[in-house]
C-alpha cells in the first residue's frame, strides 16, 4: 500500500488525535454507501482503514517508520557505494598497471646490464637465474627440465617459420638473434621480470555484485490462498515469477537471485521483491488474519441474530449475541491467509449497526420517550 501518512493526509509527527480525526473524515467521505456511483470508493475506503490500522497502533507505527528509514538509507548507500567504488577501483588498477610496466622496463634494462657484465648464459631460464641470485634449490621437476634442456643438442635443422611465428617474433620486445641463426631469444631480464610478476602478482578480485533491483510484486488475496506466484516485468522487458513464501504477507520480501541490475565485470544482482496485497472489495488484512464487516440493524443488535458473512471460501453464518454494538467482532477460525502449507489465519467480522432504509415512527417515539421520559 501507499505511505499511510500520505493516505490519511497527516504529517509524520502527527499525534493520535490528529490521526483519528483524519481517519474519521476520510472514512466518512470515502464510505461506499456515500459514493454508490464511484467504483473505486471501496478500495480507497479499504486503503484508509489499513493506513489507520498502522498509525493508531504505536508499535506498528514505530516498526513502519524504522523499516522505511532503514530501506531508504540502505538503498541510497548501496547504490553510491557500488558505483563510486567501482570507478575508484578501476582508476587504481590502471594506475598500478602503468607503474608496474614502467618498473618492469627499468628493472629489465638494469638487469640486462648486470647479466652482461657477469656473462650470464642467455639460455638459462628465469628459475635458474633466481636460484643463482638467491641460493635457492630448484624443485625436482624443474631440475629435470633443466637437465633435459642441457642435454638437447644446440644445432637444430633450420625450418621456415610459419607466418604466425614470424609475427609473434616481431612482437616480442628485447628480442636478440641467436648467434647460430636460430629464432630470436627474449631478453633474459624481461623473462625474469615476467616470471617474478607471474609468481608474485595475483589477479585483483572482481567486484562482488551489481546492485539489486528493488520492486513491488502485486498479489491478490485469491492468489495467496491458491498459492499462485505473481509475475513482475523487469526493465529489460523479461517477466519472472516471484515464489511465494509459506507465510506470505503484505510487506513480505522475496529475493530472486541473478535477475537484478547488470554492470560490466560484475556479477549480476538479485531481484528483491516486496509483496503488496491488492485492495479487495470485502477484505482487509492484519498479519495472517483477514478483516471484513457484517451489517445488522438496530433490532438485531439489541436482540441478537444470525448473520451471513462472506469469506474467501464462500458465505457462512455467524451468531451475533444480543446487545452487540459496532465494536463486536466475530472470529471465524481458519478462513484467513495461509500461515504454512496446512494452517490458515482467522477471518474477523466487525459488526456495523445500521439504521433502516426509511425512518420508523415507532422507533423515533421510543427513542424520544427514552430520552425525555414518559409523560401522561
Amino acid at each position: 500500500m501507499r505511505d499511510p501518512y500520505s493516505v490519511l493526509g497527516v504529517s509524520r509527527n502527527a499525534d493520535q488525535n490528529e490521526i483519528k480525526a483524519a481517519w474519521r473524515a476520510a472514512a466518512k467521505a470515502l464510505h461506499p454507501d456515500q459514493n454508490p456511483d464511484d467504483p473505486t470508493a471501496a478500495s480507497r475506503f479499504s486503503e484508509v482503514g489499513r493506513a489507520y490500522d498502522i498509525l493508531r497502533d504505536p508499535d506498528k507505527r514505530r516498526r513502519f517508520d524504522q523499516a522505511r528509514a532503514r530501506s531508504s538509507g540502505q538503498s541510497t548507500a548501496a547504490k553510491e557505494k557500488t558505483f563510486m567504488e567501482q570507478r575508484a577501483e578501476r582508476a587504481r588498477m590502471e594506475a598500478e598497471a602503468r607503474a608496474a610496466r614502467a618498473r618492469a622496463a627499468a628493472a629489465a634494462a638494469a638487469l640486462d646490464a648486470e647479466l652482461a657484465e657477469k656473462g650470464a648464459d642467455k639460455h638459462e631460464s628465469a628459475e635458474d637465474v633466481l636460484a643463482k641470485m638467491f641460493g635457492g634449490k630448484k624443485a625436482p621437476e624443474q631440475a629435470a627440465a633443466a637437465a633435459d634442456r642441457k642435454a638437447e643438442p644446440r644445432a637444430e635443422p633450420k625450418t621456415e617459420p610459419r607466418a604466425d611465428q614470424r609475427a609473434a617474433t616481431r612482437a616480442q620486445p628485447y628480442a636478440e638473434p641467436e648467434p647460430d641463426g636460430g629464432e630470436p631469444k627474449v631478453s633474459p631480464a624481461l623473462d625474469l621480470i615476467s616470471y617474478v610478476f607471474k609468481r608474485l602478482i595475483r589477479p585483483a578480485a572482481a567486484p562482488e555484485r551489481a546492485p539489486d533491483l528493488v520492486l513491488d510484486a502485486a498479489v491478490s488475496v485469491e492468489d495467496l490462498l491458491k498459492r499462485l506466484n505473481p509475475t513482475v516485468t523487469l526493465p529489460d522487458g523479461k517477466m519472472i515469477s516471484i515464489p511465494l513464501p509459506e507465510d506470505a504477507r503484505d510487506g513480505s520480501v522475496v529475493r530472486v537471485e541473478g535477475y537484478g541490475h547488470r554492470l560490466p565485470g560484475m556479477k549480476r544482482g538479485d531481484v528483491v521483491a516486496t509483496l503488496r496485497i491488492k485492495p479487495h472489495k470485502w477484505f482487509r488484512w492484519d498479519g495472517g488474519d483477514l478483516l471484513t464487516y457484517v451489517d445488522i440493524d438496530i433490532e438485531n443488535a439489541v436482540l441478537g441474530c444470525e448473520a451471513t458473512v462472506t469469506t474467501p471460501d464462500g458465505d457462512t453464518k455467524v451468531t451475533i449475541p444480543p446487545w452487540s454494538g459496532s465494536q463486536y467482532k466475530a472470529r471465524i477460525a481458519g478462513k484467513g491467509l495461509p500461515k504454512n502449507k496446512t494452517e490458515r489465519g482467522d477471518l474477523i467480522a466487525e459488526v456495523r449497526v445500521l439504521l433502516w432504509d426509511h425512518p420508523d415512527q415507532k422507533v423515533i417515539d421510543l427513542m424520544r420517550s427514552m430520552k425525555n421520559g414518559l409523560y401522561l
